[in-house]
Formats: C-alpha cells, structure tokens, sequence
C-alpha cells in the first residue's frame, strides 16, 4: 500500500507542477499582451493628444468683446484729463498746508496776551473801566 500512496503522491506532485506550469505561461503570455496593450494604448492616447493641439493652435479664436481703437483725440482727453486732475490735486495741498498755518496762528493768538487784549470790545466804556481798573492797582 505503502507504493500506492506514493505512486499517487507523485502523480498528483506532478500534476500540481503541469497546472502551476500552465499558469505561469499563461501569465507571461497575458502580461506580454498587457505591455503590447499598453504601449498601443499610450501611442494611440498621444497621436490624440499632438491632434488635438494641433487643432487647438489651427483655430482662431474671436475675442467677445472687440477692443476700440484708441486714436490721438482719446488719448489727448486722458492726458488732459491727468493734467486736470494733477492740478487740482496740488490745489487741494496749497488749501490744506494754508489751512495748517490760519490753525497754528490761531493757537498763537489764543496763548498770546496782545491778541486776548486785541479781541477785548474796544468801546469808550470798556476803556474807562480798564483805565479805572489800572489806577486803583497802582499805588
């Protein structure tokens, strides 16, 4: 009996071995045909590719919006129009540095003594008053 197990042992082993050989020929058969399919595929994917630019570049392409024409006369208004505003601009400085000096005189006059006595009402009866005033305060 002992004979028989391995005379089946061994015809089993041995169709085990064709099967794993079937199968491994049958892989690098596939995976050539993979690479074969691949390489197609990627020559087939860029001849697309360089077509469709190819295409792309060919087209002419319209604008939606069409660009005016800027002749002499509108880029004359421009450049007067920047000289205008320019102008204005150093206007408005001269009336703010202008305004700066009226407010820093003014600050002068409000802490200067002359100037309280120059708002001071210049009326007879004011001036009688303040004489009056001065006398009594010198002995």
């Amino acid at each position: 009996m002992v004979i028989f197990t391995d005379s089946v042992d061994l015809e089993l082993e041995t169709k085990c071995e064709n099967a794993l050989n079937l199968v491994a020929e049958s892989r690098k058969r596939f995976g050539k045909l993979c690479v074969e399919y691949d390489q197609k595929m990627l020559l087939m994917e860029n001849k697309l590719l360089n077509l469709q630019v190819e295409t792309v570049s060919n087209y002419r392409f319209k604008p939606k919006n069409t660009i005016p024409n800027i002749d002499e006369d509108c880029t004359k208004d421009l450049d007067d129009l920047f000289v205008e505003i320019s102008e204005k601009e150093q206007r408005l400085q001269d009336v703010m540095r202008k305004l700066k000096n009226t407010h820093e005189v003014i600050m002068q006059l409000d802490a200067d003594v002359i100037g309280k006595k120059l708002r001071a009402p210049l009326n007879a009866d004011t001036m009688l008053a303040q004489a009056k005033a001065s006398k009594l305060l010198k002995p």
